[in-house]
């Protein structure tokens, strides 16, 4: 409860928002949130870890049986371009973003980052495939964040092109 509270402040204060202004949106006390976080900065490093765990248990959900070489990479352009969910890609990018003033965080984003290139190399595809695939998501979904998303036809196009770079052999 206290973390959606804070995700959603962050979302419209920023990283400057208050444990005031997230116990008013929990409905909660400033000692109750304080008592299972012991400062704004350790409130908003669980947050950024929240975020990266959903993104990662998202993509673990999704992965393809079998071990067919770029299952992690398709599964990662699934949970980024289905639907409308660039939109989420969009507000998750803005949302680290904001928290990155945070002492810590960005070497949780560094780490994360890491991790995911790790990943993909271990999913058998290129370098030149797996840096496109994950520069692209996050390109379409800073441009979504900045209200510029791209149309349905470009975000299938996209998936399209992306997932052919994700499926050895096709491209």
């Amino acid at each position: 409860m206290i973390l959606d509270a804070a995700r959603s402040v962050v979302a419209t204060q920023g990283a400057r928002a208050t444990l005031d202004d997230v116990a008013a949106a929990a409905g909660m006390t400033r000692g109750a949130v304080i008592y299972h976080y012991s400062s704004k900065n350790a409130l908003w490093i669980a947050l950024a870890r929240d975020v990266l765990g959903q993104v990662h248990r998202a993509v673990e959900d999704s992965i393809e049986s079998g071990q067919a070489p770029g299952r992690l990479a398709r599964a990662f352009i699934r949970v980024s371009l289905e639907g409308d969910e660039i939109d989420a890609v969009g507000k998750r990018l803005f949302l680290l973003s904001a928290l990155a003033v945070t002492p810590g965080v960005p070497e949780i984003l560094a780490e994360d980052g890491a991790h995911w290139k790790a990943k993909m190399a271990e999913d058998g595809l290129s370098v030149g495939a797996r840096t496109v695939i994950l520069n692209a998501i996050d390109g379409a979904g800073l441009m979504t964040g900045w209200g510029l998303k791209p149309d349905h036809a470009e975000l299938v196009a996209l998936r399209t092109e992306l997932e052919g770079l994700a499926t050895p052999g096709t491209h």
